[in-house]
């Protein structure tokens, strides 16, 4: 029974989650764009992106994948704009946009990141999000070490 509990709460944040879209955006900056063509356009070039693929379901706690964002928004060497590790998110920037990377705790073991434009226009370039769960997933392995700073 506890099982079936847990799956039902899953399926209900999951569903509140994607219904909520970008908390750093207004209702009128909502942009209708034509669908996209058949053809996988450029990550590089500015394109409509979908929703579905600015987030991602990760089999790590919150606070580690809150660390591999972090760092792969440094990697990426996207401007970083504030941090609010309390919380789970990061605003950064990249070519003039804003971004939202928000980390969302499901349970011990398991979180979702959402990478989000603040402007909640989804016309920018893919690869922004794509290279960002590639760093994670990359290094899903690596140890979070503390630095020995003066």
């Amino acid at each position: 029974m506890e099982k079936g509990k847990s799956k039902l709460f899953f399926t209900l944040f999951v569903l509140c989650f994607l219904s909520v879209g970008c908390a750093c955006g207004t209702a009128d900056a909502v942009q209708t764009l034509p669908a996209p063509s058949v053809a996988k356009p450029s990550p590089v070039k500015p394109q409509p992106v979908d929703f579905s693929d600015c987030y991602k379901y990760f089999k790590f706690n919150s606070d580690r994948l809150f660390y591999l964002t972090l760092a792969s928004v440094n990697a990426n060497r996207f401007n970083i704009l504030e941090i609010q590790s309390r919380s789970g998110y990061i605003i950064f920037s990249v070519a003039k946009k804003e971004f939202l990377a928000s980390v969302v705790k499901i349970d011990e073991k398991n979180s979702i990141l959402k990478i989000t434009p603040c402007n909640n226009i989804y016309y920018f370039p893919a690869g922004i999000v794509q290279n960002m769960f590639k760093y994670i997933e990359l290094n899903a392995n690596t140890p979070v070490e503390q630095l020995k700073v003066l």
